[in-house]
């Protein structure tokens, strides 16, 4: 556990946000699109995370709630980009996915902190965790673009209601997916009593 990571909760510890030093630079957010995409590329299937929109996702929660995970993002890539200059002689962004690949499995296994990622341990979880928020958290959050993380995986997203049916175990929901934020202009207003 690092001392700005709550690794138990899984999320940023709670206090005052300085956004003055959150936001990676342009070298720091190459590296990390280059690993998202490595974490989770496009395919025949559907869109990757740049497509989804999880960098855009990830910047705006280092620039608010996660402000003080920025430093272990920084350390983390400057690592990353360090192990592949002195192993492939280029920087991580500029390698082939295949080495993209190998690197990206030696720092699930924590193998690549014998070469110099010691200092972030855990990194690969905490990007796998943001990488999964960005891909299926409601679109208000800055990911999830257009819901296409939730088409990929089938989910409707926020709804007003189900019917009997598709509250069936096993049932398919088939309905175009809404963004909680489509809800307030669905939902019947409350005007609350009437007064005489």
């Amino acid at each position: 556990m690092t001392p700005d990571f709550d690794s138990a909760a899984g999320s940023p510890r709670q206090g005052p946000i300085d956004t003055s030093a959150a936001t990676l630079t342009a070298a720091e957010t190459v590296t990390l699109s280059a690993l998202l995409d490595g974490m989770f590329p496009a395919d025949e299937h559907g869109p990757g995370a740049l497509e989804i929109g999880v960098l855009d996702y990830l910047q705006h929660a280092l620039a608010g709630p996660y402000n003080d995970l920025a430093p272990i993002y920084r350390r983390a890539l400057a690592a990353l980009d360090d192990v592949a200059r002195r192993e492939h002689g280029q920087s991580f962004s500029q390698l082939t996915n295949q080495q993209r690949e190998a690197m990206i499995a030696r720092l699930e296994c924590g193998q690549l902190e014998k070469s110099g990622l010691e200092d972030v341990a855990g990194f690969f979880d905490l990007v796998w965790r943001h990488l999964r928020e960005g891909l299926f958290a409601d679109p208000v959050h800055g990911g999830n673009r257009q819901m296409l993380g939730w088409r990929l995986i089938g989910f409707p997203g926020a709804q007003v209601g189900y019917t009997a049916e598709e509250q069936q175990v096993g049932a398919r929901i088939v309905r175009e997916p809404r963004s909680v934020s489509e809800l307030e202009t669905t939902l019947p207003r409350d005007t609350g009593p009437e007064r005489p």
